[in-house]
């Protein structure tokens, strides 16, 4: 074994072996050493700086087969793939395979043979560049040429209609596993069937399975063939931030300024300058120093950079704009089913672009990775295509007789057309996209977080997914934890649980029982803290919110005919004596109810609080201000005891009812209007108090049905899904069979049409040859009497509506002048109706008189083939 000084020594020693003037040019620029070898230029530009440099890459070849960088390489790429060594193998059952996995048609022959003399161009005009992915083998070792094995397919689903939906379907079904090699291409390129059968592949597996359910959606889609980054090419997101913690910005709509004629002069700033200075000096000390710390914090955390940085092979899908209505060009990381602009840090270039139609090379510039590129495919500079009617790939005059012997190759692949796709139809069965994930689980580590989810039925308690958040990078200590349902009856759709708080919040969805739409709690036990939320506008009283604790209560309103917005409730010590209505309920202390403006009532009439003293027997009244007033008028009333009416004279006095009105010296009203007012707030008090009782029963019912939905949960099934539900299979199965009796049991109760010949004639069981022609007879000449009564009956409502027509004429001739406009076209209207009708009529009647030779003809075979009269008319 090598010592880590032996192996940066061989390192060092490869690099300054390896190093030519471009690499140097590009040490020299602030570049990678491992892209330099691998920049791109457009064709005739770059061909002398080869040829100089052709003797020395030879020698630089030689040298290289013997040092020990080669062990270092080989080293990181086995700990890639050996990280992987625990996924199983699959192997591929080929005698399930149809022909076309198996072998070449002479079209697929010729299009292999073309791709042959592209690569032969590629490789004379661009002998730096890495090896193009032409024509891998098959899962059955056949040659197949990429293009064809792109299948475009839209599966039943509506889900897959959308990029998003088919990206993250594909990440979600499908395991990664890492290339043979991290940089080079793989040697086979198993079909979208075998990928989704063994449900596991590497980058080009999934990108190809992504860009033809992408194409068959209708967007203009390409599987990339290029170079990314480490993470990106282990699918490691511990560095990226969670998709469901990203916040979206919001955007700001700035106010403008209203300018004012005149303003006020502020007030001279007071403060000592040199003060301002010393706390401004200190502030960006301490600011400078956070600062510091954080990039020494980032500094830390980031990863270190590894020797393969821009050779990493990698394939993802390129969508194009135009199509579906896409603004703009994007790529898709297959891995992650995650969206990325084309000028995305994370891909450092493109070797070649893909779909079912052709493929293309790229002959752009990559030093500075993707951002300065050209997705304009139809650019004969940029990209080179291969199967083109046009713009063929121009060749050394000197050796173009070498590698052609006459131009009939490239006329041939200027006009060849693109052969069928290999690959069998794309099918997803219906469990298979349901459960969507590999055993049904699958688990994503990101910064700080860890997301996991589940297939719909796979845990009892209807979970799908549960997003952990902690609080460092070692995922050691939980700080939240977010879990999403589904199919549950009771609704829950969302918990979220602050571990630092214990605080827990459970979201419903519309329908529950109780109205609910969020739930806060740190226990389900009464007098523990709650908050609910419900849906306001399917309840009656308009309940918007309500939180509640062991010594208050608060409500929130929306809605109400009586403006009400919020109730406030405190709660006296159980040993408290106060009025309480249900001995098992707190004693109350005061309540204060809080109203909207009425507009159709006076501001000093419309009472914006009331305030209900309990223990005191006082009751506050405000009111809502009036315009330009800074002060609201208010009562004060003290409650009486109870006596008769006549007595109020006795007890009423001006000190029972204190009053300030606003902006008004005038008395207040007299006492009569007084004690009727504090009548009506006596009885509202103790409406109030039995709302409030109502509230408090309300809050114990809605946590003893939640106990109970938590100690027994349910998952709801479809009716429509007669997999999972029995009862659903049972009763439809139920219905099919005794369906299928009821129409056996219906033809076996058929009328028999001789049945009333056959009693006339007194003949039920066997009869005789007398016997059956008299039958006959009876039964032709009753059908020949119908269809007689038929025709009459038709030539009878045609001739009455040719008569009624005929009148109707001769009186419009006699009174057409007398006529007003409106009757006219009453008259013309009732007689397109009348021609309507006839016609309708004439053809009917020319119809049965047509028909009715036929029918009758039909009978007399009927009759002559029927099992009773068979026997004695099967010879006439």
């Amino acid at each position: 074994m090598k010592t880590r000084k032996q192996k940066c020594l061989a390192l060092d020693l490869a690099y300054s072996l390896t190093s030519n003037p471009l690499e140097k040019e590009a040490e020299g620029k602030c570049l990678l050493p491992s892209l330099a070898a691998s920049f791109w230029f457009p064709r005739g530009s770059r061909m002398d700086a080869l040829e100089e440099k052709e003797e020395d890459e030879q020698r630089v070849e030689e040298k290289l087969k013997g040092l020990a960088v080669s062990d270092d390489l080989q080293h990181v790429e086995t700990k890639v793939s050996v990280e992987q060594d625990c996924v199983p193998k699959h192997s591929v059952d080929m005698s399930q395979l149809p022909s076309s996995y198996k072998t070449n048609s002479p079209k697929e022959k010729q299009l292999l043979h073309i791709a042959d003399n592209f690569l032969q161009q590629y490789i004379h005009l661009c002998p730096d560049r890495k090896p193009l992915f032409l024509h891998p083998v098959n899962e059955c070792g056949v040659e197949k040429f990429v293009s064809t094995t792109v299948r475009p397919t839209l599966l039943p689903y509506m889900e897959l209609y959308d990029w998003d939906g088919c990206a993250s379907f594909i990440a979600d079904y499908l395991v990664m596993e890492p290339l043979e090699c991290p940089i080079t291409l793989p040697s086979a390129l198993y079909s979208p069937t075998t990928t989704l059968k063994r449900q596991r592949g590497n980058c080009f597996d999934f990108s190809l399975l992504l860009c033809s359910m992408l194409i068959g959606a209708g967007y203009d889609a390409y599987c990339v063939q290029g170079y990314a980054t480490l993470e990106t090419c282990t699918l490691d997101e511990t560095q990226e931030l969670c998709p469901l913690l990203r916040k979206t910005p919001e955007t700001q709509v700035p106010k403008e300024e209203v300018k004012k004629k005149y303003r006020i002069k502020p007030l001279p700033d007071m403060q000592s300058k040199f003060e301002l200075q010393q706390e401004a000096k200190k502030a960006a000390a301490i600011e400078a120093a956070q600062k510091n710390k954080e990039r020494d914090k980032k500094e830390a955390e980031k990863p270190k950079r590894e020797p393969l940085h821009g050779l990493r092979v990698h394939a993802w899908v390129l969508v194009l704009s135009g199509k579906r209505e896409v603004p703009e060009s994007f790529f898709i990381n297959p891995f992650t089913g995650n969206r990325h602009n084309t000028t995305d840090k994370r891909f450092l270039g493109i070797e070649s672009v893909w779909n079912h139609r052709n493929y293309w090379v790229n002959m752009q510039d990559c030093r500075h990775g993707c951002k300065d590129l050209t997705f304009d495919l139809g650019d004969a500079i940029r990209w080179e295509i291969m199967l083109s009617e046009s713009n063929p790939l121009q060749l050394l005059p000197e050796e173009e007789e070498e590698l052609f012997d006459s131009d009939t190759e490239r006329e041939k692949r200027m006009s060849f057309d693109m052969p069928p796709s290999w690959v069998a139809p794309v099918r997803i069965p219906p469990r298979e996209f349901e459960t969507r994930y590999c055993q049904g689980k699958k688990v994503t580590l990101y910064n700080k977080a860890k997301l996991e989810k589940w297939a719909p039925y796979l845990n009892g308690n209807g979970l799908v997914q549960r997003l952990t958040i902690y609080a460092g990078p070692d995922y050691a200590e939980v700080v939240e934890v977010r879990e999403w349902f589904e199919n549950r009856e009771d609704i829950l759709v969302r918990r979220e649980v602050n571990k630092q708080t214990q605080l827990t919040t459970d979201y419903f969805n519309k329908g529950h029982s109780l109205c609910l739409k969020a739930h806060t709690y740190t226990s389900l036990e009464p007098k523990t803290g709650h908050t609910m939320e419900f849906y306001s506008e399917v309840r009656v009283d308009g309940l918007q919110k309500r939180v509640e604790t062991a010594s208050e209560m608060t409500e929130y309103f929306v809605g109400r005919d009586d403006f009400l917005y919020l109730r406030h409730v405190d709660f006296g010590k159980q040993g408290e004596e106060t009025q309480r209505i249900d001995t098992n309920s707190q004693p109350i202390v005061q309540i204060k109810e809080c109203f909207h403006r009425n507009p159709e009532k006076a501001a000093d009439e419309d009472v914006a609080e009331y305030i209900f003293l309990i223990a005191e027997e006082d009751i506050h009244l405000t009111y809502h201000l009036k315009d330009k007033y800074i002060t609201a008028s208010k009562k004060l009333f003290h409650k009486l005891p109870e006596r008769t009416s006549k007595e109020h004279k006795d007890f009423m006095t001006p000190e029972t009812c204190i009053t300030y009105q606003a902006g008004s010296f005038e008395k207040g009203k007299n006492l009569f209007h007084l004690y009727d007012l504090l009548k009506e707030l006596t009885a509202k008090e103790k409406r109030v108090k039995e709302q409030v009782q109502q509230s408090e029963a309300e809050v114990l019912t809605i946590l003893k049905i939640r106990q109970t939905e938590e100690a027994d949960i349910k998952l709801s099934v479809s009716i429509y899904n007669r997999e999972r539900n029995e009862e659903s299979r049972r009763q439809h199965e139920a219905m099919e069979n005794t369906m299928k009796d009821e129409l056996l049991g219906q033809k076996e109760q058929d009328l028999d049409y001789l049945s009333p010949f056959l009693i006339r004639n007194g003949c039920r069981d066997k009869l005789n040859q007398e016997q059956a022609l008299r039958v006959r007879d009876d039964c032709l000449t009753d059908f020949k009497h119908h269809l007689t009564y038929k025709v009459n009956l038709i030539q009878a409502r045609l001739e009455k509506a040719v008569e009624e027509l005929q009148k109707r004429h001769l009186w419009f001739q006699e009174n057409k002048n007398q006529l007003s406009t409106k009757e006219k076209d009453d008259y013309l209207s009732s007689c397109s109706e009348s021609m309507f009708h006839i016609n309708l009529l004439e053809q009917r009647l020319n119809r049965e008189k047509r028909m009715a030779p036929q029918k009758y003809l039909a009978l007399e075979d009927k009759l002559r083939m029927d099992p009773h009269l068979a026997e004695h008319l099967g010879y006439i």
